[in-house]
């Protein structure tokens, strides 16, 4: 298979995949998109989900990540996250128990800054719990 991207997925702290797939959906901010091979140039905000690939074998892979942005450009795609998880990096009960509190701290959060912090550390922890069902 010839009609392949590059696709690199980062964090400020490691990289967190690199190789070549034949498609990947990811979380743009309106919602989610797909990436084929030759992709118009495109950078776009991404929110916290999941980012879904294809390799060049027909294989899925899944990561889950934070908010940041992704740039297309000549078959190469680079996904820069604050954050990003493969499934091996999550552990499901304790993202599970996570999640649980978060939602009732939610619930009693005042500001309007707290409630949108939690709200998108939820949304993180639902992609990374997604991520382990698949």
């Amino acid at each position: 298979m010839d009609k392949l991207l590059d696709l690199e997925i980062v964090t400020p702290q490691r990289p967190l995949f690199q190789g070549k797939i034949a498609s990947v959906t990811v979380p743009g901010e309106l919602a989610p998109f797909q990436i084929l091979f030759n992709h118009a140039p495109i950078v776009s905000t991404l929110t916290p989900g999941v980012v879904a690939a294809k390799d060049e074998n027909g294989n899925s892979l899944f990561f889950a990540v934070g908010t940041g942005f992704v740039m297309v450009q000549e078959n190469k795609v680079w996904v820069c996250v604050d954050k990003a998880f493969s499934r091996n990096d999550v552990d499901k009960t304790q993202t599970e128990q996570l999640l649980v509190e978060l939602k009732s701290k939610l619930l009693h959060s005042k500001s309007e800054k707290e409630k949108a912090e939690i709200a998108t550390r939820i949304a993180e922890l639902k992609a990374q719990i997604e991520i382990c069902e698949k």
